[in-house]
């Protein structure tokens, strides 16, 4: 600096440019770090603060930054390894905890085009009566569980013919959706590993192992199958765009999924047309995937803004005949509190930040559930024995991320605990996410339907 006076003048403003801009980028540097800190999961906990029982010494994947760093630790006791032990640890056991979800799938993909339901409601205990077959308020959402209905005719392929733009009508179709969790990573399109043609597949069959190659998408797989038929060229790489009524994660099944394609294309019988062409791909390479509906909307619909409820069930198999004393498994005698606990959050608008994952990205965390319960259910859908299930019914205007799961989880903790009613209202009132447990497996997961 005492050599500046001497330098000449241009040379000088050179010099002070330079410094400031130096300067501002180390002032970048250091905001973005900060930013990095103390916003990735909206704060960040100091693990000696808030110290419980028993600090949770396992976290969930996303629950631990990229660099390592704990971004907030659950409060955990001996309720929450119970919870471990009978259903989030065992959720690789799924044939006996979840068979009956499973079977929900796999009768409603197979049976969509009858009516006979695949469930029934019973009672909690031979000396309950309360339970009725009688229909209650929000029961109608679950129509496709307990009576299935459908129009599905089987037609003949015919060719599209492609138009221009211009002087023509936008056909938009509304499609509902079954399909199995397992053979997806989720809705969403990743575009990683899409549907595959059955030529790659016979080629690298012998040579790779299928349990290392990635999972499509449901996305991507129907991109890819109506892709080339209602696209605007066929020479067009760029997928479809498809939109959602919502969109679930690896594992998570659905009967009434909803979702919505335009094409610009004419085709005769546009409705039949999709359905059966999906439908008959699907069957031929065992996508896990089936169309049970379609119809032709309006311009203005949209599956996701304009979803007025989302309704979702979650199913885990009874276990009544344990012979481990030490460790009493998912029974019956949960299903009264487990009931009471969900009712009380019906009709009212509470913000579930405490049972939201990851980073927050909507503009808003409020959400009402308009039905909420728990009963026992029994899978009538043809086996002689007559398997029962503890079934959790949610039908809200919005859901946030794995936040049934969340609510599955924390409300059996609290149930076997002996929680009182409002035990789940009042961990969603604090808004803190140490406060719930684990996430419940996806496995026993289903979209059941979305009001449009």
């Amino acid at each position: 600096l005492t050599l500046l006076p001497r330098l000449s003048f241009p040379f000088q403003q050179k010099y002070h440019l330079h410094m400031t801009m130096l300067v501002e980028k180390i002032a970048l540097l250091i905001a973005i770090c900060v930013l990095t800190a103390d916003v990735s999961c909206g704060f960040v906990l100091d693990p000696s603060m808030h110290q419980s029982t028993s600090l949770a010494s396992t976290l969930e994947g996303d629950d631990v930054g990229g660099d390592g760093t704990i971004i907030w630790q659950m409060k955990r006791d001996k309720c929450d390894e119970w919870l471990d032990r009978v259903l989030i640890e065992r959720s690789s056991d799924a044939p006996t905890i979840f068979s009956v979800a499973s079977s929900v799938v796999e009768g409603y993909m197979s049976n969509a085009n009858t009516s006979s339901p695949l469930l029934r409601r019973v009672p909690y205990c031979h000396d309950d009566f309360g339970v009725s077959t009688t229909q209650q308020s929000g029961d109608e959402q679950f129509e496709p569980l307990f009576g299935i209905y459908s129009n599905e005719n089987d037609i003949g392929l015919v060719s599209p013919t492609r138009f221009s733009k211009k002087n023509r009508k936008r056909t938009n179709l509304k499609l509902a959706i079954a399909y199995r969790g397992q053979s997806f990573c989720g809705w969403e399109d990743q575009r990683h590993e899409l549907y595959r043609n059955r030529s790659n597949s016979s080629t690298n069959s012998s040579s790779t192992n299928n349990a290392d190659q990635p999972l499509p998408s449901v996305q991507g797989t129907l991109a890819d199958i109506l892709g080339p038929v209602i696209g605007n060229s066929p020479t067009n790489t760029k997928p479809i765009e498809i939109k959602v009524a919502g969109r679930t994660d690896r594992g998570v099944s659905a009967i009434g999924q909803v979702c919505r394609v335009r094409t610009w294309n004419e085709i005769p019988n546009v409705e039949a047309y999709v359905q059966e062409l999906v439908n008959r791909e699907a069957v031929d390479n065992d996508l896990g995937l089936r169309i049970t509906n379609v119809e032709q909307v309006g311009p203005d619909f949209h599956p996701s803004f304009g979803a007025s409820s989302r309704s979702y069930v979650y199913l885990i198999d009874l276990e009544d005949d344990t012979d481990d004393k030490e460790t009493p498994g998912i029974t019956r005698d949960l299903v009264p509190r487990l009931d009471r606990m969900l009712r009380e959050l019906e009709g009212k608008e509470l913000d579930y930040f405490a049972f939201s994952h990851g980073k927050v990205k909507t503009q808003t965390t409020l959400c009402t559930l308009y039905h909420s319960k728990v009963s026992i259910v029994e899978y009538i859908g043809g086996d002689e024995h007559k398997r029962q299930a503890l079934c959790f019914e949610l039908v809200g205007n919005r859901f946030l991320r794995r936040m049934v799961r969340l609510l599955v989880g924390t409300a059996l903790r609290e149930a076997y605990r002996g929680g009182e009613d409002d035990s789940l209202k009042l961990i969603i009132l604090s808004r803190d996410r140490r406060e719930r447990s684990r996430a419940a497996p996806p496995d026993g997961l289903m979209f059941v339907r979305a009001e449009t």
